[in-house]
C-alpha cells in the first residue's frame, strides 16, 4: 500500500503508534509538539526539547521525517509503517536520521508512551476512525498560543492551568490534547482532553473520562512475515501493547559496546550488508568493530521489534560472537 493510498485517519494512528515507539529508544528527554512549519503547509507530530529545540518531525501531510536543524530527511514513512511494522520504522528514522538511543528510555517514558499508544487506539477505533488529536497550544502560520476553539470547550480544571510549560515560549496548553471529531459549526468538536504531564482525562463538562483508561484490546497488527529475508506483510492478532523479546546469550558479550558511535549513519546499511553476506555463503568480514557493529544492531532489533530474532537467527549471532571472540 503507497503512502498516497493511505487516509489522513489511516496517517494521524500511524504518527501515534511510530512516535510511541520512537519514544522506547530516543536518549533525548523531549516532550511531544505539534508543529507546522512551511507557513503551515506540514503537519508534523513532533519531538522537541526545553530549549526548545526540534528533535523529529513526523510529517503528515506528506511522508517523510526529519530532524531539526538538519537538511537531511527521509520518506516513506508511513507506507513503511503501514507494510512492515510501527516499531521497525521507528528503529529505521532513528538510525536513518543518526538520532542518539538509551536503552532505559523506555523506563523513562514509559508513561508518555502509554498515553501515545491510547491516543493512536482512540483514533483508530474510539473514534471509528473519525477522530483526530490535536494540541491546546497552535504554533502555526499565524502565531503560537493557546488554541481558544478547543479549550472553551471543555470545564478546565484549575490544577491543569498550574503546570509549568513543557517547552519554553509555551504554557501549560501545550501538554493537554484534544481528541476532535469534524463538526459543521464548531469545525472541531472535543470529544475530551488529554494531559500529557500527567495521564489525566476529562471530558467536556469536566468529569473524568472513564473509558479512557480501560485496558486496551489486541488489534490486528501488520507484521513482516520473514523479518530476516524482509518478505510481504501478513495481519495477526496481538497484545496491543506488545512485549519486547527477551533476545539471546549472544548479545551480552557487547558489554558497553555502541555501534552509533563507531559507524554513526553507517550502522544500518554496514549491518544488513554484512547479515546479507552471511545468509548468502556463511562468511563474515574480519574487522572486529565491524562484526560488533553488525551484533549490536541486531540486539537494537531485538529490544525495539516485535518477535525478533527468530530462531532461524541464532546461527547468523553465533556466528558473530565466534567470530569477534576469534579476532
Amino acid at each position: 500500500m503507497a503512502d498516497k493510498e493511505l487516509t489522513p485517519n489511516q496517517i494521524e494512528f500511524l504518527s501515534w503508534e511510530v512516535m510511541s515507539e520512537v519514544l522506547r529508544i530516543i536518549a533525548e528527554d523531549v516532550f511531544i509538539a505539534d508543529l507546522e512549519p512551511g507557513g503551515g503547509q506540514y503537519d508534523c507530530l513532533s519531538l522537541v526539547t526545553s530549549t526548545p529545540e526540534i528533535v523529529l518531525m513526523l510529517n503528515r501531510n506528506g511522508t517523510s521525517a526529519a530532524s531539526g536543524g538538519e537538511s537531511e530527511s527521509i520518506s516513506g514513512i508511513w507506507e513503511r509503517a503501514i507494510t512492515t511494522d510501527t516499531r521497525e520504522t521507528a528503529f529505521h528514522i532513528m538510525s536513518e536520521l543518526n538520532l542518539p538511543a538509551d536503552d532505559e528510555s523506555a523506563k523513562h517514558n514509559r508513561e508518555l508512551i502509554k498515553i501515545c499508544e491510547r491516543i493512536a487506539y482512540w483514533v483508530r477505533s474510539g473514534s471509528k476512525g473519525l477522530g483526530k488529536a490535536k494540541c491546546c497550544w497552535v504554533d502555526g502560520a499565524y502565531g503560537a498560543g493557546p488554541a481558544g476553539h478547543l479549550l472553551s470547550q471543555v470545564v478546565i480544571p484549575e490544577s491543569w492551568k498550574l503546570l509549568d510549560a513543557p517547552y519554553r515560549g509555551s504554557d501549560w496548553s501545550a501538554l493537554i490534547y484534544a481528541m476532535t471529531l469534524g463538526d459543521e459549526k464548531l469545525g472541531d468538536k472535543v470529544v475530551g482532553l488529554i494531559n500529557m504531564k500527567t495521564g489525566e482525562a476529562i471530558l467536556p463538562d469536566g468529569s473524568s473520562w472513564v473509558e479512557w483508561h480501560k485496558p486496551l484490546p489486541a488489534v490486528a497488527r501488520i507484521v513482516p512475515r520473514n523479518r530476516k529475508l524482509g518478505g510481504g506483510p501478513k495481519i495477526m492478532q496481538v497484545p496491543y501493547i506488545a512485549p519486547h523479546p527477551d533476545g539471546v546469550a549472544a548479545f551480552r558479550t557487547l558489554k558497553n559496546f555502541n555501534g552509533y558511535k563507531v559507524m554513526g549513519k553507517d550502522l544500518a546499511p554496514i549491518s544488513n550488508a554484512i547479515a546479507e553476506q552471511w545468509y548468502e555463503n556463511k562468511t563474515l568480514p574480519t574487522e572486529v568493530d565491524q562484526l560488533k557493529c553488525a551484533l549490536f544492531f541486531m540486539s537494537r532489533k531485538a529490544r525495539f521489534i516485535d518477535g525478533y530474532p527468530g530462531e532461524e537467527d541464532v546461527p547468523f549471532l553465533q556466528a558473530l560472537v565466534a567470530a569477534i571472540e576469534a579476532g
